[in-house]
């Protein structure tokens, strides 16, 4: 794998896990832990990854990371809107996190 493809695979697997070691993504790429830590700065100036020393530390995204934010258009937003107002129990919650997910950031439900 190339440079450009681990990093890509480093940014999806902070998306899922939110908190990995450097030693971790050495062992799964098969690099040295030097190698992610150049990774980890490059990709800090494009992306809100942080590092964080000690027993709970390690590589970290930012909670505020949402890499699909906006990605609704306006009329697909407004019909999510109306049938999550029109929804109850598990429907209400998956309908939430859709438009949290896929939608602007302060949207008032």
């Amino acid at each position: 794998m190339n440079t450009a493809g681990r990093r890509a695979e480093i940014i999806s697997i902070l998306m899922v896990r939110r908190r990995i070691t450097a030693k971790e993504l050495a062992e799964e790429f098969n690099v040295t832990v030097r190698t992610i830590q150049n990774d980890i700065q490059a990709l800090s100036l494009g992306f809100p990854i942080y590092t964080r020393q000690g027993g709970d530390g390690g590589i970290f995204v930012g909670d505020n990371y949402k890499p699909y934010m906006n990605t609704l258009t306006p009329l697909e937003l407004k019909v999510l809107h109306e049938m999550y107002g029109l929804a109850d129990g598990i429907h209400k919650k998956v309908l939430f996190q859709l438009i949290r997910k896929y939608g602007p950031d302060k949207l008032e439900l």
